[in-house]
């Protein structure tokens, strides 16, 4: 995946750690990296720990000199639309579910479906919430009926990794 180009999407950027890291590993010119994030936090309690408003960087992207990675400001379901009529994935795919929240992964997830290809890699960064991610995927995966392969996972799927086989 290095040598060739990608299209990669990123749904929760925070301070952009993630999309900068994988722009680095993947330095084809005609790879293109969009990172989605509100800038203002999560819009809503994920729970206890992090209620609304946890991960706001008060409306500032990250800053990258790297001309490939583009940020979209604003909530997934006000941004992905729009940002899909105008920009289309068109090379390997591969999404970034770091949504947080169920309603939010879900949206995604059945968002992009349309894009889904064989060689499509989903990852996700907070799986092992039952009640978010890994719900949202569950749900996600019943009601499109995709079929898939587990590429990887971290000690008790704190991150997982999966690629559409079909």
């Amino acid at each position: 995946m290095v040598d060739e180009p990608i299209d990669y999407l990123e749904f929760g950027v925070w301070q952009g750690a993630s999309i900068k890291e994988w722009a680095s590993l993947n330095a084809h010119a005609a790879s293109r990296f969009f990172g989605f994030d509100t800038f203002e936090g999560l819009p809503e309690d994920w729970d206890a720990l992090h209620p609304k408003g946890t991960f706001s960087t008060h409306g500032h992207m990250p800053e990258t000199d790297d001309t490939r990675v583009n940020f979209v400001a604003g909530l997934f379901q006000n941004t992905l639309r729009q940002f899909l009529e105008h920009t289309q994935p068109t090379q390997r795919l591969i999404v970034n579910v770091d949504c947080d929240l169920y309603s939010a992964s879900l949206f995604v997830l059945g968002t992009l479906d349309r894009f889904f290809r064989p060689g499509t890699v989903i990852v996700f960064d907070d799986f092992y919430s039952m009640g978010e991610e890994f719900k949202a995927f569950f749900d996600y995966n019943r009601s499109f009926g995709r079929e898939w392969d587990a590429l990887g996972r971290m000690p008790h799927c704190v991150k997982a990794a999966i690629e559409i086989r079909s």
